[in-house]
């Protein structure tokens, strides 16, 4: 009877073991994909923030182009 309860603790331990290593190792790909993750976010964010430059140079080139047709249209000089 003492050789069953070790027996079952035994099963019961091993049970335990056999998924703290399943959880170990999913937290690990976890922790892997959320790296990956962070990553694109920064690239994605990067990029973003160089289109928003690139936006605002376009934009403030636009605004020169549209006064110099401006004046040209209001016969002015520059």
């Amino acid at each position: 009877m003492v050789t069953d309860l070790f027996t079952m603790l035994e099963q019961k331990l091993e049970m335990v073991l056999g998924q703290t290593a399943r959880l170990k190792e999913a937290n690990a790909t976890l922790a892997q994909t959320l790296a990956e993750k962070e990553q694109a976010l920064k690239e994605a964010e990067a990029a973003l923030e160089k289109l928003t430059q690139e936006r605002e140079v376009i934009r403030h080139r636009v605004d020169k182009i549209l006064n110099r047709l401006k004046i040209i249209d209001t016969g002015e000089s520059a």
